[in-house]
């Protein structure tokens, strides 16, 4: 497998940081599989996953988010999007990364991968260009109602007014990682929620580019990017025949609650905006991190079996299944 790194500039003179997997030996790639990281991680945590991928014929991008890895500029703030319109220019590179993808790839079909935060990312994007991509992976996700947003839009508010935009709040931090790892009792490390696999846990704790508090900035446009995805009126903007494939571990702690899961509530808000291909697959006992889980295999295993069936076939495989026919 060839790893690539570049940087692409965005609409703001920002600089998106991007690597790429690939094998060039591949004739015919299958398709073109861009990866948006989650919070407080990077998107270089996503190479055990792209090698598999490439090893099926996939061509796999990932950039580093705003605030997050290689994507930020000498003296830029950890954690923090940016100033003012963190949300829409955080979209705005996306749009950038998936132009320069057709641009190199034209004739692939395009899939958009997006977990926890990235899945947000990427819901709010289909809003907005769901034309330019043909099947949407979402890990590690849930739905909020709005209602359900209003408290977490008071603290934010409230922290943003006592530590200012760019200070970091261990409030709001204890009452979103913090709680979720409690769900799982007496945990060996602050962030056994992400996964039963105790090396990666450890991997995640040492890595210095994971783990860090985000601005009171970042939360607030991130919830901007939660007020949007609640709303239907707003999901009604992305294509209907649009394929989406929701994974999660059962007891992802981001969307497990005693009454429904909350991949299963965002696949019905999904459909409920019209959307008329909607797969999920929840898996037994694993948490948020399910890429890095002990049943890791299985589920790209799984995932690979969805693009088959979502994805047009290569020329050569339709003219085989047309000659046997």
């Amino acid at each position: 497998m060839l790893a690539e790194k570049h940087f692409l500039t965005s609409i703001d003179g920002h600089k998106i940081f991007v690597r790429k997997w690939s094998n060039p030996k591949q004739a015919k790639p299958r398709a073109v599989i861009h990866i948006n990281h989650g919070m407080a991680e990077h998107c270089r945590r996503y190479e055990p996953i792209a090698e598999r991928l490439v090893a099926a014929g996939y061509i796999v991008y990932a950039h580093d988010h705003r605030g997050h890895g290689h994507s930020i500029p000498q003296g830029g703030l950890v954690g923090h999007y940016a100033d003012r319109n963190g949300w829409k220019l955080v979209l705005s590179d996306v749009r950038k990364v998936n132009e320069y993808l057709h641009a190199q790839h034209p004739s692939l079909p395009h899939v958009l991968l997006g977990h926890s935060m990235g899945s947000f990312i990427v819901q709010c994007y289909c809003i907005q260009h769901g034309d330019t991509v043909d099947a949407v992976v979402l890990s590690g996700s849930g739905y909020s109602t709005p209602g359900a947003l209003r408290a977490p839009r008071m603290l934010i508010k409230l922290e943003k007014l006592r530590g200012g935009p760019k200070g970091r709040s261990p409030l709001i931090d204890y009452q979103t990682f913090g709680s979720f790892n409690k769900k799982f009792g007496d945990t060996r490390t602050e962030a056994d929620w992400l996964t039963r696999d105790e090396a990666e846990v450890d991997k995640y704790l040492s890595d210095p580019l994971c783990g860090f508090l985000c601005t009171n900035q970042m939360w607030q446009d991130f919830l901007s990017g939660l007020e949007t995805l609640s709303k239907i009126r707003n999901l009604n903007s992305i294509p209907n025949n649009l394929p989406f494939y929701l994974i999660s571990g059962e007891r992802d702690p981001l969307s497990f609650h005693s009454t429904r899961h909350g991949i299963n509530k965002l696949a019905s808000h999904l459909r409920s905006s019209g959307q008329q291909d909607v797969s999920v697959k929840l898996y037994a006992d694993g948490r948020h991190e399910i890429f890095n889980e002990l049943n890791r295999d299985e589920v790209i295993d799984d995932l690979l079996g969805w693009l088959e069936s979502r994805l047009p076939q290569p020329a050569k495989a339709r003219l085989a299944a047309s000659a046997r026919a």
